[in-house]
């Protein structure tokens, strides 16, 4: 660059994306850089997620960053370019002791005006005629929620940042970070070149721990392996299933999850199916991979009990990717740490809460103490920081 950056975005995944393009959108002539270790936008763990976005949760503040973001990109796709958003929905199947433990939240989500709608059994099994109701008590169904393709989104952003002025740097592994005389952080190291600025951000999701540690510093961020196996559903029960009608306008199966914490997403011809393994240590993989092992000992076995056309399925292919689990909390920050701006701990909610995160950056880079989310909604900058913080814990994670 002939001008060196004002600020140095470490990470191309959906959180530095949406935080350069905001940060750059406030200002065009700020000179910025975005730097990943990969070979293009979006490429690492947002690539490798299940895509949805929903706003039932138990925080409110988690839920106005999801509906800041859904608001944002309904425009996108509305305006601008197509991003395979679709509201099919989130239905929630709890059983007896899940129904009692979130009485509040359903109380919650009336009172803040969630869109969602609670179905007693009758309702689910005429909904789902093929459902065996087992243990489920409820059905909790989001309706502001769904699913969209993150590969248009992570374009939309990285055409956005360049079109702004913004620049990019791939293939580039960050392998320190520089301090000057007055041992300030002021810059990092791609191999053996030093590449300085004003301001760095670290948007490096799942890579947070690590990367910060090259500075010594540490931030509570814990990597934990996700594992999605997609399942054929071209013909017979599985297709029938994936097309159940009377949910959403598509005709289609929402985002449903099982009282065990298996979930299955909704595809063109196939259901995605995911579990959160609660005895895989955390960890960070360079290369994960899917185990066929876990999905017919772990995963099937769970679905197939209430949906019995998953009996004898196999994946067609799978794939595996890392949570950036914030654990004391299970909300994202966004904050400084000596010289650095921090955004992440999304506990695998990145993609629906990068947009507003990505205005909080932005926010706080240039000193604002409140910013508009994209519904419109005021959001205290201070709200998201590591400091001083005393959050309830979000109860609904999948």
């Amino acid at each position: 660059m002939a001008d060196l950056p004002q600020v140095i975005i470490l990470g191309a995944g959906i959180l530095g994306l949406a935080s350069a393009y905001h940060l750059l959108h406030r200002h065009r002539t700020l000179r910025l850089l975005v730097v990943d270790q990969l070979s293009g936008p979006g490429r690492g763990n947002t690539a490798r997620s299940a895509a949805a976005f929903r706003d039932l949760f138990s925080s409110p503040l988690n839920r106005a960053l999801s509906q800041g973001s859904i608001a944002f990109y309904e425009q996108v796709q509305q305006e601008i370019t197509p991003l395979g958003l679709q509201k099919l929905g989130y239905l929630w199947l709890l059983n007896g002791e899940q129904s009692q433990k979130i009485q509040a939240v359903l109380d919650s989500l009336g009172v803040a005006e969630v869109a969602h709608q609670v179905l007693e059994p009758r309702q689910l099994k005429h909904l789902l005629p093929r459902l065996h109701l087992g243990d489920i008590t409820r059905g909790l169904m989001g309706l502001n929620c769904g699913i969209l393709n993150p590969n248009p989104l992570c374009r939309f952003y990285a055409d956005r940042v360049q079109a702004l002025g913004g620049k990019f740097l791939y293939h580039a592994a960050v392998t320190g970070f520089f301090r000057d005389k007055n041992g300030r952080i002021t810059g990092v190291l791609i191999g053996d070149r030093v590449l300085t600025a004003d301001t760095l951000v670290v948007a490096a999701g799942a890579w947070m721990s690590q990367t910060l540690a090259l500075a010594g510093l540490q931030v509570p961020v814990v990597p934990r392996k996700r594992q999605l196996f997609a399942v054929p559903a071209r013909e017979g029960p599985l297709h029938q299933l994936l097309h159940t009608p009377g949910f959403n306008p598509q005709g289609m199966l929402p985002f449903t999850i099982l009282p065990g914490g298996a979930y299955f997403r909704p595809a063109t011809s196939s259901c995605i199916l995911g579990y959160a393994n609660p005895d895989q240590p955390p960890g960070l993989e360079d290369r994960p991979e899917a185990e066929a092992g876990f999905f017919s000992s772990r995963i099937r076995p769970q679905v197939a009990a209430y949906f019995p056309a998953f009996r004898n399925a196999l994946p067609g292919y799978a794939w595996a990717g890392h949570y950036a689990d914030y654990p004391a909390d299970s909300h994202p920050f966004v904050d400084r740490l000596e010289d650095i701006i921090l955004v992440g701990g999304t506990s695998g909610s990145g993609i629906m809460k990068a947009d507003s995160l990505g205005r909080i950056v932005a926010g706080l880079y240039y000193g604002q103490k409140q910013v508009e989310l994209g519904q419109g909604q005021p959001f205290r900058v201070k709200d998201l920081a590591l400091r001083g913080r005393s959050l309830t814990p979000e109860g609904m994670i999948i």
